[in-house]
C-alpha cells in the first residue's frame, strides 16, 4: 500500500510585514520570531513599528527550514525564557546575507554558519540580514545534537571546506523543495545529517587526545537506562553493577557532562521542567512533580530548579499559564504558521518513551 503522506506535497508558508499595515509590522514579526527569541533594537530599545522582515518556511515532518530576512536587531534567549518555552530544539543557521555578533564576540558573515542550542541562552546582534535555518528537534538526532550543542554560539567559518559543501548542500536542499515529496525532501535531510554528523565527529577524533574506550552505542544505552529511571536512586556504583563495567569507564564517558551525578541531575530537572510545562500535568503538584523526577524533597527539587533556570518551579507555571492564553488569541493564518510548525515538532518529552522502548 501507497503511503500517500509521504508523497505529498511539502506545506510552504510565506510571511512578509509590507502585507500589514506599518503600525502592526511589529506585531506580526514578533508573533512570529517570538517561538525562538525575544526582539529588540540593536541597543536594547524597542524595535520600530513598521519593521521590514520576510519568512518563507517549509515544514518537513521531522524539522523546519526556512529563510528568514530583516533589519537590524538583537535576539535574545536568557534563561527564564529557555525554561518557560520547552523548546528542545538545535538551529543551524547559514548566513546568506549581512553580519551577525554574538554575545562571545564571534563575527558572522555571508557563508557562515550558526549553532544554537534552544536549551542554552544567547544575544545574537545582526545587521540587515538574511540567513537559512534548519530547525532539528534534538530528539530525532541524539548524536549529531550533541556534536552541535558542542559548537552553540561559535562561528563555522565558510573558509572550512566542510562548512561550505554542508552550506550549499542546505541552499540545494532550499531550492528543490517545491519539486520533492516528503519522503524526498527527508531523504535527502538524512543526508545532510550524515555529512554533518561525520565531519564533526572527525573533527572530534582530532582534538582528542585520549582514545575512547567504551563504545557509543554503550553510553548510550546507559543514557537511555537513566532517562527511564529517573525516579530511581542512580549513581557510578549502580551503573557499573547493571552494565559491568568499570568505574573508570563509566567516568569517561560522562566527563562530558561533569561526572554521573550532574548528568542525572541535569536530566532530572529537564524533565520536571517538561513536566510543568504540560497542560495535562496540571493537576499534579509541584511536590508530586518533584518525586516523579527523582528529588526526596519539594523544598530541595525548588532549590535545584531555581538555581538551573533562575526561575522557581511556581513561577515557571504562572508563565507558562498566562503564555498559552496569550497564544490561545493569536489567528490561526498563515502569518503565525512558523511558531505552530515549530511547537509541533517532536520534543525528548514527547518521543523519549517511543525511543527508549
Amino acid at each position: 500500500m501507497t503511503d500517500h503522506s509521504s508523497q505529498s506535497t511539502i506545506p510552504i508558508a510565506h510571511f512578509d510585514t509590507s502585507a500589514y499595515a506599518p503600525k502592526e509590522r511589529l506585531e506580526a514579526w514578533q508573533e512570529n520570531m517570538s517561538v525562538f527569541f525575544d526582539l529588540s533594537a540593536t541597543d536594547g530599545s524597542r524595535l520600530q513599528k513598521d519593521i521590514n522582515g520576510k519568512i518563507q518556511v517549509c515544514h518537513l515532518g521531522e524539522a523546519v527550514l526556512g529563510i528568514t530576512s530583516s533589519d537590524p536587531q538583537l535576539f535574545e534567549r536568557q534563561n527564564s525564557r529557555i525554561a518557560s518555552d520547552d523548546l528542545d530544539h538545535i538551529l543551524i543557521q547559514l548566513y546568506l546575507e549581512g553580519r551577525a555578533l554574538t554575545q562571545d564576540e564571534e563575527d558572522i558573515r555571508a557563508g557562515d554558519m550558526l549553532v544554537i542550542d534552544m536549551d542554552k541562552p544567547t544575544a545574537i546582534k545582526t545587521s540587515t540580514y538574511k540567513n537559512l535555518t534548519l530547525v532539528l528537534p534534538r530528539v530525532l538526532q541524539t548524536e549529531l545534537s550533541e556534536l552541535l550543542s558542542k559548537m552553540h554560539g561559535k562561528k563555522l567559518s565558510a573558509e572550512n571546506p566542510m562548512v561550505r559543501f554542508i552550506g550549499e548542500h542546505l541552499k540545494v536542499l532550499w531550492q528543490t523543495i517545491p519539486e520533492m515529496n516528503l519522503s524526498q525532501a527527508n531523504t535527502m535531510l538524512e543526508g545532510t545529517f550524515g555529512l554533518m554528523k561525520g565531519w564533526l565527529l572527525q573533527e572530534n577524533r582530532q582534538n582528542e587526545a585520549t582514545s575512547i574506550e567504551v563504545s557509543v552505542a554503550v553510553g548510550k544505552s546507559i543514557q537511555r537506562y537513566i532517562e527511564k529511571h529517573l525516579n530511581e536512586p542512580i549513581n557510578a556504583d549502580s551503573l557499573t553493577e547493571r552494565f559491568r563495567i568499570s568505574r573508570t569507564q563509566i567516568y569517561r564517558i560522562f566527563a562530558p557532562y561533569n561526572g554521573v551525578a550532574r548528568y542525572v541531575w541535569e536530566r532530572r530537572l529537564l524533565k520536571s521542567r517538561r513536566l510543568l510545562s504540560q497542560s495535562s500535568m496540571d493537576h499534579l503538584t509541584i511536590g508530586s512533580i518533584a518525586y516523579q523526577c527523582g528529588f526526596s524533597s519539594e523544598s530541595h527539587f525548588s532549590r535545584s530548579f531555581k538555581e538551573r533556570f533562575h526561575i522557581s518551579p511556581r513561577d515557571l507555571r504562572c508563565e507558562i499559564h498566562g503564555f498559552r492564553l496569550k497564544n490561545s488569541r493569536l489567528p490561526e493564518e498563515a502569518s503565525c504558521l512558523l511558531p505552530a510548525w515549530v511547537h509541533s515538532l517532536p520534543k525528548s518529552g514527547t518521543l523519549n518513551e517511543v525511543i527508549l522502548k
